[in-house]
């Protein structure tokens, strides 16, 4: 009975980057250069896992920019809500001052939130510099809760131009997603053909030198596969990302 099982082709590309991580450490605590076969296997594995880590790290960063884009977009929404609600108040001086905000806001109109993000990021910088006048600021001091919406979507758009500065706009959330997708199937496609029948053989042929690293793999692959298991039974998400 084989020692090392195959690697399941259902686990998540996160999964797959943290499982490879963890068998290269333990193949690391030894010294295989006198193996002519499992030296240069162990090197585009290692190349492998590295370029897959990247790709996921570029996920998560796209991701993390979609979630904060979502915040600054709550934080439009709620800024022109509110001045839009200041300017039925049948008060004449609240109301044009409302309606001095609202003009410039219109300026710009609610649909930025929709925009792509670049343009999004743009309209927003000029919107608060617009709101920063002098004229405007002192409208808005009249409007109780203002100031600190536009403090927060303020906030909310440095969040997300910090992020942007990770993860560049051109670069195609798919492409990464493909790339991510590939890797793990050719580095799990890799361990199954070839490293985890040579490794059951010599630990079996050279117990000495083999045994405990295979040991080590052999349990790291079963986790990784009863991990993917208990999701199916529990019909937890599948996600990429994660």
């Amino acid at each position: 009975m084989a020692l090392i099982k195959k690697i399941s082709t259902s686990s998540r590309n996160g999964d797959t980057s943290a499982l490879f991580t963890l068998m290269l450490t333990a193949f690391a605590k030894s010294d295989w250069s006198a193996d002519l076969y499992l030296t240069p296997v162990l090197i585009n594995t290692k190349a492998n896992s590295t370029a897959l880590s990247v790709a996921i790290r570029r996920l998560k960063a796209y991701s993390q920019m979609a979630e904060q884009d979502d915040v600054r977009d709550t934080q439009v929404r709620d800024l022109f809500k509110l001045v839009e609600g200041y300017t039925h108040i049948p008060i004449a001086e609240i109301k044009e001052a409302a309606l001095l905000i609202y003009c410039i806001l219109e300026q710009y109109g609610l649909s930025i939130i929709y925009e792509d993000y670049a343009k999004e990021s743009a309209d927003i910088d000029s919107l608060l510099i617009d709101l920063s006048q002098a004229d405007i600021l002192l409208a808005i001091a009249k409007l109780q809760g203002v100031t600190e919406t536009i403090a927060a979507l303020n906030v909310a758009q440095k969040d997300f131009e910090k992020l942007a500065v990770q993860q560049a706009e051109g670069h195609s959330v798919k492409k990464d997603f493909a790339s991510a997708s590939k890797l793990k199937k050719e580095i799990i496609t890799e361990f199954n053909n070839n490293l985890m029948g040579y490794m059951n053989t010599m630990a079996l042929v050279q117990p000495e030198i083999y045994e405990a690293t295979a040991k080590t793999i052999a349990d790291l692959v079963d986790a990784n596969n009863e991990l993917v298991k208990r999701r199916r039974k529990t019909e937890e998400p599948d996600s990429e990302l994660v």
